[in-house]
Order: structure tokens, then sequence, then C-alpha cells
């Protein structure tokens, strides 16, 4: 095995150290709000919505921290940080110490955690892709979602074994991604401007680079209405209607996260068989636009294996969306500001999560869960509408290999 392959499997090998615990945390977070707690659909919408608040204010200075210091050391140190929420978690509910704003507390720290470990993550991408960069980016996306499904599964076994060995395992897992990246070789910064200033005009240039980039721009506008609307559907509706339409447990909301997840591995594994898409940006606004399809559908109130066969089509739909921008951001971003780049990508597909989590709650509350699906995709289909016109999204195709956009912000 070459040099660059291992590389590969030990970057492949962290990142699903990370997501088997985020897949038991998509679960059993909100089964401990819903269903241990009993509490509403606003107070699970602001319980989803602290999971991702700490990105909002803290992901460019991760993307900073990894642009400026050796991404593998940040994955190692974090990775330790990570796993004490969750077995200080597991302590608390032995010592029946369990409330909403103990879990509210744990959110916050675990979101915290995620804004620095996903951008070194994603500096590090491009140092084990080669020449193969949208295949491994498919390929990323696939296995990030696919060893999420492990940990819905996991979890799904929260009704009979409860929650604490399942946070311990949480733990565990997390603290074995410090010792698979001591695999990686050092991930020294890329040479930066002399000139560049302070911290805060450091992350403003990064901003920059992405907001004036005719390609990026675009892209990152789309990513964020769609972790508005169909982020805070996915964290939010779908455990409320599995609970309230379709009387579930947490092995029914376990199967509808996984059902979802099914579709993008599915997608995935059809993109890279295919070797990939030619018109990017046409792929992401068209899967958005069917994935919208299929929500309406699911809002019709079907049986419950319709309704999750509805949630693996828009597996699918997210699977390519999802591929389609993070290839769009990796390919044009510039190797100095990759870090702060992806950094405001990862800013942009969860940061507008916790508004959407929080309108998603209260209109659940309000109408239903099931006609809020209806808000959702009319709210996202607004956005498409007005990138279709008013942007050349549509027609981006692939940069050649080692060419990104012109620098057009210092």
């Amino acid at each position: 095995m070459s040099a660059l392959k291992k590389q590969f499997f030990w970057y492949m090998a962290g990142v699903t150290s990370f997501v088997i615990p985020m897949g038991i945390q998509t679960i059993l977070f909100p089964w401990l709000v819903a269903v241990q707690l009993q509490e509403s659909a606003d107070r699970l919408g602001i319980a989803q919505m602290s999971t991702q608040l700490p990105g909002l204010f803290l992901i460019l200075f991760g993307g900073l921290l990894a642009d400026r210091f050796d991404q593998r050391k940040i994955l190692i140190g974090f990775h330790v940080i990570a796993a004490i929420p969750a077995a200080g978690l597991a302590l608390l509910m032995y010592l029946d110490l369990l409330s909403y704003w103990v879990l509210i507390g744990y959110a916050l720290m675990m979101g915290t955690v995620g804004a620095f470990i996903q951008p070194a993550r994603d500096g590090m991408l491009n140092r084990v892709a080669g020449d193969q960069l949208q295949r491994t980016v498919t390929v990323t996306m696939g296995l990030t979602f696919g060893a999420q499904i492990f940990g819905f599964a996991a979890a799904s076994f929260a009704d009979s074994i409860g929650a604490i060995p399942l946070l311990m395992l949480h733990s565990l897992i997390v603290f074995s991604g410090a010792l698979i990246s001591l695999k990686l070789k050092p991930a020294p910064p890329q040479p930066q401007d002399v000139n560049a200033g302070s911290r805060l005009n450091q992350i403003k240039s990064g901003l920059k680079v992405v907001i004036r980039s005719p390609r990026m721009g675009p892209a990152l506008v789309m990513m964020m209405a769609m972790s508005t609307f169909y982020g805070g559907s996915f964290v939010v509706l779908n455990p409320i209607i599995v609970r309230d339409v379709y009387h579930g447990s947490a092995s029914d909301i376990s199967m509808s996260f996984a059902a979802f997840m099914i579709g993008t591995v599915f997608i995935t594994i059809l993109l890279v068989s295919l070797g990939g898409v030619k018109k990017q940006g046409r792929a992401l606004m068209l899967a958005i636009f069917i994935g919208g399809i299929f929500l309406l559908i699911a809002a019709t109130g079907l049986p419950f294996y319709g309704y999750l066969a509805t949630l693996f089509f828009w597996g699918m739909c997210g699977g390519v969306a999802m591929s389609m921008g993070r290839t769009l951001m990796q390919e044009s971003a510039p190797p100095e500001y990759r870090a702060r780049v992806m950094s405001v990508f990862s800013l942009g597909s969860v940061g507008g999560m916790p508004m959407g989590a929080l309108l998603m709650g209260y209109c659940a509350a309000s109408i239903g869960g099931l006609m809020t699906l209806c808000v959702a995709v009319l709210g996202i289909w607004l956005v498409l509408a007005l990138l279709w016109w008013k942007s050349d999204l549509a027609k981006l195709e692939p940069l050649p290999l080692n060419q990104h956009e012109p620098l057009l912000a210092k």
C-alpha cells in the first residue's frame, strides 16, 4: 500500500471515529428530550439549536486555527476533549441528575468541539485526495453517512438498555479518534502572507474569498438555505413526526434517520461508480428541488413505511447536494485559505440549522409536523428560484486539476 493510500485509510478511520458517535447523538439526544423528558416541539427545537449554535460563533475561528497550526495536532487534542461531555452526561444520568438544562449544556459543549474538529478535518482532505478530489469528497461523504448508520443502530437500543451504556460507547469511540490521528503525518500550515493582519482580519479575508467568488458564493447561499429549511426539518420535524404521527419509539426514530442515511450512501456509491458529475452546480440545484418533492409527499400522511421510503429518496437527493457543494468549495479554494474556506462552508452548511430548528419547532407546535414540512419546502424553493435566476450556479463545471479560482480578495 502506497504512503498516500495509508494516509487516506487513516484519514477515513478518523472520520469514522467522530461520525459514529455523532450518529448515536443524533438519535439519543432528541430521544432524551422528546421521549425521556417529554418536552414539547418548541423546546426540542431550542435543544437541537443548541447543538449547532457554537458553530455560528466558533467555526470560523476553527478554520483560522486549522490554517495556522498543524491540523493533525488539532484533531488529536480536540478528540480527547470531545470524549468528556458524553462521559459526563452518563455520570449525571447515573446520579439521576438528568434535566433539560443539563442536556442544553451537553449540546453546547459538543457543538463547540465540532467547530474545531470539522475545519481541521476538511483542511486535510486535499492532502490525501491526490488527483481524485471529487471522488474523495464523495467517498468521504458516503462514509460519513454510512458510519452514522452504525451510530443510529446502536442508539436504537436506548429503549431496552438505556442511555448510559450508549453515552460511554460514544465517549470511547470519540477518544479512539485521537489515537487514530497519531497515524496521520504532520499537517503544517501553508505559507501565509506576512501582512495578513490580525486574526479577525484573517477571518474576514477568508469570508471575502468565498463571498466574492462567482463559484463559491452562490453555492454557500444554497447550502445555507438547505441547512435552514432541510436541516431544521431533519433534526426537529422528523423525531416529532415519528413521535406524534406514528407514535414511535427510539427504534422508530432510529429507522427514520437511517432511511435518510441509507439513501445518501446508496447515491454516493452510484456517484463513485459513475465517475462523478460534470454539471456540479446544476446537480446541486436539481437535487434540492427533487428532495422538496419527496418531502411534500411525506407531508400527505403516508403509512410509516411509506414515510421511510420518502426519507430514503430525500437522502439520495441530499447526498448529491452535499457532495456537489463540498466539491465546489474544495476545488475552488486557494490552498492558503482552504481551511478557512471550508470553515465558511461548514458555517453555511450548519449555520442555518439553529434558526431552522427553532423555526421548525415553533411551526410544528402551531400547525403540526407534517404541515411544517410544506413550509420548509416553500422556503428552500424560493431561494432556489432566486439563485437559478440571478447566478451562474447551474452552469458550473469542475476546474482542471490543481487549479483554483483567482484570488479576488486579500
